[in-house]
């Protein structure tokens, strides 16, 4: 399923003798929120970095690697913090890319925090292409009135289409992020290595990065303490914005599921995060489905909702959140994560605020195990057998069967071939989600989740 979107205007470069304006159409699909004229205005210190690798995350939007996925143009642009953050998806989302353009980078004005959608079009690319050291260029977000203008091209509308798996997938990227530990620091000698040790074609298994002394070193075997990194043809997405990288960080979380480099340029920051299955991509791991059954108070939902958006970034050390355990501050962040509401910086370990620009009663209704466990609920085919703080137990009707589920506070289990499988390496299967659910909610707030859901 996709949504059409309507910009009110393209977004445009207008040159002059001795500088360019710069600006991001945006969109935002919440029509309740205000709407402000612009987050941010200023100046560009550092131009040339950040037009190649707002280049390479055009690169990464356009890029495709699993046949029959629908195309996706449009990156996601925050302001807030003092920094700039654009976010995007390849068209199969098992590429993630953002661009962090921290405050030593900008001379300019946050008018108010906001995120937004951003219009890469044909002339835009074709712009930033041209842009070079020397230049003054002044970057814009969210301005209402709206044309683009260059030379004597004047383009006032744009048509974009976007499915719905990359809201799923954002959610989950900022999971995974907030799960990552550093596992690796290149410097400049090693990072041409690594990117030279690339199999050349496309990389149907995964491979394996190590260090023999300090020299990066790729193979499809496993060795004690190398990085798992899936689909590693991918990498080669980051190729343009080599010359000018001083470091590379890689992360990984201890589920091996994703792999994020860090490339740092003057001032800027590139992320490009890799899915484990390049086929599958972020949006189908299921990371996001433990944290739609949590029982979680909604006073605490709010609470660091409303702190996130006043703060802007944080993390659980601040002195106003000590009230809740890190446990409790983890289940509650992972939440709003897990609704499209914060966001997750690698470099600083902070969440911060960033409320993508669609509906946010869409995000639980787009995963199908999700709808498909509320589902068994509304046809009532589920028995209880037990349910105890050490351990409950039901049976769900499958296709001629009852599968059997098991839940105890350290394991869930089922008896179903999605469980035989995967486990929950993928997330919990749709009877595993059923029993988390019956168990997490009264008959009110069950009554209310299928009815917000048309069920």
């Amino acid at each position: 399923m996709d949504i059409t979107y309507q910009y009110r205007e393209s977004s445009s470069i207008t040159k002059g003798k001795d500088k360019s304006d710069l600006f991001l159409a945006h969109y935002n699909e919440d029509f309740q929120e205000k709407e402000v004229p612009c987050f941010f205005w200023g100046k560009l210190k550092e131009p040339y970095p950040i037009a190649r690798s707002l280049l390479t995350l055009s690169k990464i939007v356009a890029a495709n690697f699993m046949p029959n996925s629908s195309a996706l143009r449009d990156p996601v642009i925050t302001a807030g913090g003092q920094k700039l953050r654009l976010e995007g998806f390849s068209s199969c989302c098992s590429v993630y890319g953002k661009v962090d353009i921290l405050p030593e980078a900008l001379d300019g004005e946050f008018l108010q925090q906001g995120t937004t959608n951003v219009d890469f079009n044909t002339e835009m690319i074709s712009a930033l292409s041209r842009i070079n050291k020397n230049e003054n260029v002044f970057f814009s977000i969210g301005k209402k009135e709206f044309v683009m203008q260059k030379a004597d091209q004047k383009v006032v509308e744009k048509k974009v289409s976007l499915p719905l798996r990359w809201i799923k997938g954002m959610a989950t990227v900022q999971l995974l992020s907030a799960q990552m530990a550093e596992v690796a620091t290149l410097d400049k000698l090693q990072i041409q290595l690594l990117f030279r040790a690339i199999p050349k074609g496309d990389a149907k298994e995964d491979y394996y990065l190590s260090f023999r002394g300090k020299k990066p070193f790729l193979s499809p075997i496993k060795t004690n303490g190398s990085i798992c990194i899936g689909g590693i043809h991918r990498l080669r997405l980051a190729e343009t914005i080599l010359p000018l990288v001083q470091k590379l960080t890689i992360y990984t979380p201890e589920s091996e599921n994703a792999t994020a480099f860090q490339f740092e340029l003057s001032n800027v920051r590139f992320t490009l995060m890799l899915s484990r299955s390049f086929w599958r991509g972020f949006s189908g791991e299921g990371a996001t489905l433990e944290n739609l059954v949590e029982d979680i108070p909604e006073e605490w939902m709010q609470k660091l909702n409303t702190y996130a958006q006043i703060n802007e970034e944080f993390t659980s050390n601040d002195p106003l959140l000590k009230e809740l355990s890190f446990d409790d501050f983890k289940n509650v962040a992972t939440r709003l994560s897990a609704l499209g509401l914060l966001g997750y910086d690698l470099a600083q370990q902070t969440y911060y605020y960033r409320k993508l620009p669609f509906k946010m009663s869409r995000v639980e209704s787009l995963n199908p195990r999700y709808k498909n466990a509320l589902l068994i609920i509304k046809k009532e085919q589920y028995k209880w057998v037990s349910n105890t703080n050490e351990r409950t137990e039901t049976r769900i009707k499958g296709s001629g069967v009852f599968h059997k589920v098991v839940l105890t506070p350290s394991k869930a289990s089922c008896t179903c071939t999605w469980y035989a499988s995967y486990g929950t390496n993928r997330g919990d299967c749709k009877h595993i989600l059923a029993t988390k659910i019956l168990k997490n909610n009264s008959e009110k707030e069950l009554n209310q989740l299928l009815e917000e859901l048309e069920l």
